[in-house]
This record gives C-alpha cells, sequence and structure tokens, in this order.
C-alpha cells in the first residue's frame, strides 16, 4: 500500500484570465486515490490541456503519474498515454520519436493504422481521444530542448489534450502554449510540513519494544526552525516523501535525521535517504549493484518487461515507475544515485 501524500503547493493560471489562483486544501494527507481524483479533476477544468511547472523534486511526475491514474479510474472521455522526453537524443524529431516510442511503450495501439502524415501520433492526436503527457521538457538535450515548444505547437493543434511538464520558465512566463491552464507546484511551506508529519505521526503504530520512528517529534524539530537546513531538506516534496517512506519501514530515526542535517547538512542528508529509499525497495532480496546496473542501464536505453520477480518488486516498492510496458526509475536522482553504486 502507497504511503498517505502531502497534497501539493498549487498555483493556477486559467487561459485568459491576468491573475493566477492559490489553490489552498484543509486536509494535511491525502490517499493516493484521492491525490489521482483531485488531479484528474485540475485537468478536466481545461479539457485536458495544461502545462505543468516545478523545480526538481517538486513532485511533477507524481502528480502526472496520479492524474493520469485518476483518468482512468473515472473512465474519463480521453487515455492518458505518459512519455518521458528525457529519453530523447538528437536528431529525433518530437513526431518520429512518439511514433517510434508508442510502439515500445504501448504496443496494443500498434492496431491504429500508421499510414498518412505523422503516422500513428497523428491520428491518435486527430481523434481526441488521448492525452499526450509529456514529463520532462526540460530534462532533454539542450538542442532538442530549444524548439520542443515550437514542435509541440506544430504537432499538437488549441484543441487536442496535451500536458507538458516542465522546470524552465513558470506562471510569471508561461510557455506559450494555445489555450492551456498553467499549473505551478511550490515548495512546500514548513508549517504545512510540520502538520503533514503530526498527521503520520498519528497513523504511526509502535514497534514490538514500543517505540515509534517519531513523526511528531520531526513536526516538533521543524516547528523550532523552521527556516533552517531542516526546513529546506523537508519542504522539498521528494525529499520529504523519501524521508516518511524511511521512517515508515522502520529504517530511519527523527534523530538520525536531525543528527545528519545538524552536522552535515541537507545535502549529506538527501544521500542518505536516497540510500535508505533503494535499500527499502531492495529489502534484501537483491544485491545493491544489481540496482546499479540496472540504472546504467536506463540511462542508456529503454528497458520493458523482463522474466523473473525483480522489476515488478521494484516497482511495487514505488522506486520504479511505468511509461507504459516500459520501467523508469521514479526521479532521475534516485536512478542516478543507483547508477554511483557501482564504482563506490
Amino acid at each position: 500500500m502507497s504511503p498517505p501524500l502531502m497534497p501539493p503547493a498549487l498555483r493556477l493560471l486559467r487561459p485568459g484570465e491576468p491573475f493566477e489562483q492559490q489553490l489552498c486544501f484543509a486536509e494535511a494527507l491525502w490517499t493516493a486515490g484521492e491525490y489521482a481524483s483531485k488531479a484528474a479533476s485540475l485537468l478536466a477544468l481545461n479539457k485536458w490541456r495544461a502545462v505543468v511547472y516545478g523545480g526538481p523534486g517538486s513532485g511533477k511526475s507524481t502528480f502526472a503519474a496520479l492524474a493520469a491514474r485518476g483518468l482512468r479510474e473515472r473512465a474519463a472521455p480521453v487515455v492518458p498515454l505518459l512519455f518521458s522526453l528525457s529519453a530523447r537524443r538528437p536528431p529525433d524529431d518530437l513526431s518520429g520519436w512518439l511514433n517510434r516510442r508508442l510502439a515500445l511503450a504501448y504496443p496494443d495501439l500498434r492496431r491504429v493504422p500508421a499510414t498518412g502524415p505523422g503516422g500513428r501520433v497523428a491520428r491518435l492526436i486527430g481523434s481526441g481521444e488521448y492525452l499526450f503527457i509529456l514529463d520532462g521538457l526540460d530534462e532533454m538535450p539542450a538542442r532538442l530542448r530549444r524548439w520542443a515548444l515550437e514542435e509541440v505547437n506544430l504537432l499538437f493543434g488549441p484543441d487536442d489534450p496535451v500536458m507538458l511538464l516542465t522546470g524552465d520558465a513558470g506562471l510569471s512566463h508561461p510557455l506559450p502554449l494555445a489555450g492551456a491552464q498553467h499549473i505551478g507546484i511550490d515548495p512546500a511551506g514548513a508549517a504545512d510540513v510540520a502538520d503533514h508529519l503530526d498527521a503520520m505521526g498519528r497513523l504511526e503504530m509502535p514497534n514490538l519494544a514500543g517505540s515509534t520512528a517519531g513523526f511528531d517529534l520531526l513536526a516538533k524539530a521543524l516547528r523550532d526552525d523552521p527556516y533552517g537546513p531542516l526546513g529546506v531538506l523537508l519542504c522539498r516534496p521528494l525529499d520529504l516523501a523519501l524521508t516518511v517512506q524511511a521512517m515508515r519501514r522502520g529504517l530511519l530515526w527523527h534523530s538520525d535525521l536531525t543528527g545528519c542535517v545538524a552536522h552535515a547538512g541537507p545535502a549529506a542528508a538527501r544521500e542518505m535517504l536516497l540510500d535508505l529509499e533503494i535499500a527499502g525497495a531492495l529489502d534484501g532480496r537483491w544485491p545493491p549493484r544489481r540496482t546499479a546496473h540496472l540504472a546504467r542501464r536506463m540511462r542508456a536505453g529503454d528497458v520493458g518487461p523482463r522474466p523473473g520477480p525483480f522489476l515488478p518488486a521494484l516497482h511495487a516498492a514505488g522506486l520504479l515507475r511505468r511509461e507504459g510496458r516500459l520501467y523508469q526509475f521514479r526521479h532521475a536522482e534516485l536512478r542516478d544515485h543507483a547508477a554511483a553504486l557501482a564504482v563506490s
């Protein structure tokens, strides 16, 4: 079962409106299903046409994956298709790359005729029945990124469903995608993070010795110094999620984290959290070097289904995510950290 999630800090700029809106949520935590439903509802406000902005680790990919889940669960009139643009390489044009990627990630759609300009992708876009979710616009090689938005505007008409995710620009300088609503994901506020940790503490069960990992004590430490190094770490959604997961798995106590931050700083604490996420997903069943080799393969190319339980287990543990039938690490920082294990 996936852990509860902290509601994202969202800002919304609707088409034709001069001012953005701050979206406020009363809850301190959401289940994955609640997040999925709300993200899908937000996309439906503008007929599934949006640009999502946020810095590294802000939760853009989480938003996209859960929005896709929400659309599937409510049987929405569009079928979400997720594509990670970080896998794109020169000299691919966007249409050609999407057509090749579609055949690998979504083989069931090979039944759609590939004849005509733009091939199978153009037919899917023209039907209006598929939402293309293009993640990592800012993670492509620089020579491709420069013309990426022009390619998107040429391929997708002003009414075609599409969602872009990027760390470039923001709501103050939104990308010129015609008819799109613009969604900004901000760092979490320290007070909201502390409330989330308190809510997690109320769900916490003691171990056999009667001890708990100390979500409430971590919340208190954050409230005592909301703008200090601990706040810098925990207000980044990826680091907060890694912390919560490690504590729920019994791999991390509040004093471990506060001590590491105090003595070595947020960067060292982040390295520790990445180590714990990988160790928790492996759960002693496989050696770390196997994950390192997997990460290196994913850097170089696509990884599809393989015989055996390794990839499904890492996916179930939350270390990997799926792009159709292809596997990827759920965040580039986890992939790069895992790849470095081979030489550590």
